[in-house]
Formats: C-alpha cells, structure tokens, sequence
C-alpha cells in the first residue's frame, strides 16, 4: 500500500491523524521496530568509541606490564640482595601499572554491563524496575559526547516504586526518545542540566526528564509536537545537529507505545525547563 503525503504542511492535526489512520499497523509496528533499532545503533557506535580509549590504555599498560616484570626479573636474580631499593621501585611502579590496568577493566566492564542489562528489560515480558532503566540509559548515554562532557545531570529517584507492567521493547525506546530530545535541546544552550525524577503517586508511576534547554515557547502547542513525521526543532538547535536527521517520529512513536498499557507521555514547560512526563500504572 503507497501512503500519500500532501505536499502542503501545517494543516493542523487532521493531516497527521489522516495519514497515521492510512497507515496499516503492521507498518505502524514496522516503524517502532525499525526506530528502535537506530537508537541502539547510534548508542553502540557512541560505545565502540568510548570502548576505545580505555582498550589503547589496556594496550600500552600491557605492554609496559610486560617489559617491567622483564626488568624485575633481571633485577630479582643481580640485584635484590645488594638493592632492595631498586627492587622495592621496580615493584611499585609495576604495581601501579596493574592498578591502573585493573582500573581500566572495570571501566570496560562497567559499559557492557549496562547495555546487557538495557538488552535484558528490551527483550524480557516482566515487571520493570524503572529506576534500574533510567539509572542504566543515563550512563549509556554517556556514549553520547556532548551529554558525556557538557551535560550537567541529576537524578532523584524516589525509593521503593512499584514495578510497572510494561515490555522492556516499548518502555525503553520510549524513554530513549524523551531523553534524546532532552540532550538535544541543550545543544546551543548556555545552561545544560537534565534532572531525571521518578516518584509514585496515587497508584501510578511518575517518570520527569526536564532540560535547561530551546523549549518550546512558539506557536506550537505541546500536542502538535506528537503529530507524527512533524519536526519544530529550531535553527538555534539544527545548527548543532549535522550529523542527525530528525523526521519528527520520536514524540509520536513514545505517546504511541504506551498506550496499550495505559500510559500517558505529556511535554509542559516549568519556569525555565522542558519537563517530559511519563505516567505509567503500576503491576
């Protein structure tokens, strides 16, 4: 079946809901899938770069670790009796060295470890721990440079939240988006901050990503930001992003996921914040 787009735009919110209504929904669970998936792919190239600098330090510690027990060796059989001193230097350095390799490793092994368990919630049909997933995808997230470096986060997780009844393949890429959008509008901005805030009230869980960032005070209204395939980013925000393309699916696809479970995913503006919501019932 051939979708046509009308050439013309700012129809209002007929002709989003007109073409999300063309849409079959297997095309529809195609998309979500096909979106899901970018989002992994652009996390683990942030990986993979990342992975880099820790893995040339492993290298070269190897390789010094390597040539020093040579030394020590030496050292061991001529020197230890007549210079213990000597010794005692050469063995403190290697031991800083295998500190620093040790180090290194728990860095590498720290970063698999949150995408293994990111991978397990996405591919498993149980309860969720929400603030397992958001204390997880905010250190993924780390692959992102500019988050990694410029990006001033908090988290405030409220203790003990019930589990919420959602598959790990929905709730995620719905909190990926959010949180996405949220680095995103920090780019050109003189403050950046994201406090990610989870809390229960009255039988539901309460997820909030707010951001310092562009926000949203034009025209548009908060709803319009959901119409699929429609994209406001402003130029003060575009002019930062030449390496993505934003086909304005993100907002939809996170409101849409949730809906069978009953969750509602919102945009507000707070003072000087973009706060995103996400509401969800409890197990």
């Amino acid at each position: 079946m051939t979708v046509g787009i009308a050439k013309e735009s700012g129809k209002g919110d007929g002709e989003g809901e007109a073409l999300r209504r063309s849409l079959p929904a297997h095309c529809l669970e195609a998309l979500f899938v096909k979106d899901r998936l970018a989002h992994t792919g652009s996390l683990v190239r942030g990986l993979i770069h990342n992975l880099n600098g820790p893995l040339q330090n492993m290298s070269i510690l190897l390789e010094l670790l390597v040539k020093g027990y040579d030394r020590m060796d030496e050292a061991a059989r001529d020197l230890f009796k007549e210079n213990p001193d000597q010794w005692a230097r050469l063995y403190g350095n290697q031991r800083q060295r295998v500190d620093r390799l040790t180090e290194q490793l728990a860095v590498f092994s720290d970063m698999l470890r949150d995408f293994v368990v990111l991978h397990e919630v996405e591919v498993g049909e149980g309860e969720v721990d929400i603030n397992l997933v958001l204390s997880k995808l905010a250190r993924v997230f780390v692959a992102d440079l500019f988050f990694k470096h410029q990006v001033e986060l908090e988290l405030k997780f409220s203790q003990r939240l019930p589990f919420v009844k959602v598959a790990g393949r929905h709730l995620i890429p719905t909190l990926m988006h959010l949180f996405d959008n949220a680095v995103t509008s920090l780019k050109g901005c003189p403050v950046r901050r994201i406090t990610v805030e989870s809390k229960a009230e009255a039988g539901r869980v309460r997820v909030f990503i707010r951001d310092t960032g562009c926000g949203f005070d034009g025209p548009e209204a908060p709803d319009d930001l959901f119409r699929p395939f429609h994209s406001a980013w402003p130029e003060s925000v575009l002019v930062h992003c030449h390496d993505k393309v934003f086909l304005g699916f993100g907002l939809f696809a996170a409101r849409r996921l949730l809906e069978p479970y009953g969750g509602l995913v919102s945009l507000s503006r707070a003072e000087e914040e973009t706060v995103a919501a996400v509401d969800l019932p409890v197990s």
